[in-house]
C-alpha cells in the first residue's frame, strides 16, 4: 500500500528527521497487519498522477481537496487538520508588520507544485511569477534558510510548521517576523485514489481506530499540532 508524499513540512520532508507522515505510516503498520503502508515519495506537481488509476500510489495524507483535486477520481475522509497560511520576513530593526502590505519589489520564496491563494485566488507556483517576482524551490525548509540569508523576501509558512519548529525547539521564533493576517485556511484529509487497493471507507475507518486508541492525539501532540487538530473521538466532522 503506497502513501504518496512530498515535501510538505511538518506533515514530510525528508529534510527533518521525522515527519507526521512518516510517523502515521509507522503506527498504521503496527497497529493492523492486513495493509503494509510504504513511503512513496514523490514530487508536488506529481501527486495527481501517482493517485490516479494507472499511478504508482493508493492514498495521500494531509492533503487538501482544492488543492488541484476538483474533477480527478478521488475520495477523501473527513477532515484531521484546519491548517492556516500567511507570510513571514527576516526580521530586522524598524521591519514591521507594513512590511506585509504588499509583494511588490519583494521576491517571494514559494515551492514548486504548490497551491497558493495570496488574493483570493488560487494560484500554482509556476502562476505566481506572472504576477509576482518568485523564487521558486523543492522545499519549504530551502525557503525558511534562503529567508535567513537574505536571498528572498519573503514567504509563505503554514501555521503548523511554525508550532512544530517551536516544539522542535528551533530558534525561527526570534529569528522571524510573522504577519498577523492568514491568507488562507485549508482542511486536510486522507485522499484516496479510485480503483486502488484500498478503499476511502477501509482508511476512514483505520482512522476512527486510531483515534479511539488516543493515536491521533497522541501524534499531533508530538508535533504540536494539536491545536489544529479539528477530529477527535467526540467531535467528529
Amino acid at each position: 500500500m503506497y502513501v504518496a508524499a512530498y515535501d510538505y513540512p511538518p506533515y514530510f520532508s525528508m529534510g527533518l528527521e521525522t515527519d507526521v507522515t512518516r510517523e502515521l505510516i509507522q503506527i498504521l503498520n503496527d497497529y493492523q497487519d492486513t495493509y503494509d503502508f510504504q513511503l512513496q515519495v514523490i514530487p508536488p506537481n506529481g501527486r495527481y498522477q501517482a493517485l490516479s488509476e494507472t499511478g504508482c500510489c493508493d492514498v495521500i495524507f494531509f492533503e487538501s481537496e482544492e488543492w488541484g483535486w476538483e474533477g480527478r477520481a478521488v475520495e477523501s475522509t473527513i477532515p484531521l487538520i484546519r491548517g492556516r497560511e500567511r507570510f513571514v520576513a527576516k526580521r530586522i530593526p524598524g521591519r514591521t508588520q507594513a512590511f506585509f502590505e504588499t509583494l511588490e519589489n519583494k521576491t517571494v520564496g514559494a515551492v514548486k507544485g504548490y497551491h497558493y491563494n495570496f488574493n483570493g485566488t488560487e494560484q500554482t507556483a509556476d502562476q505566481l511569477n506572472q504576477s509576482y517576482r518568485a523564487y521558486l524551490s523543492h522545499s519549504a525548509l530551502t525557503n525558511l534558510r534562503m529567508l535567513m540569508g537574505g536571498r528572498i523576501d519573503i514567504m509563505p509558512i503554514n501555521d503548523e510548521l511554525l508550532s512544530a519548529l517551536q516544539n522542535a525547539g528551533e530558534q525561527y521564533q526570534k529569528d522571524l517576523l510573522v504577519s498577523d493576517k492568514v491568507f488562507d485556511d485549508y482542511m486536510l484529509s486522507m485522499i484516496v485514489g479510485h480503483n486502488k487497493r484500498l478503499t476511502q471507507e477501509t482508511m476512514q475507518q483505520l482512522v476512527r481506530e486510531l483515534a479511539r486508541q488516543g493515536h491521533i492525539d497522541q501524534l499531533l501532540q508530538r508535533f504540536n499540532l494539536s491545536r489544529f487538530q479539528v477530529y477527535r473521538i467526540g467531535l467528529r466532522r
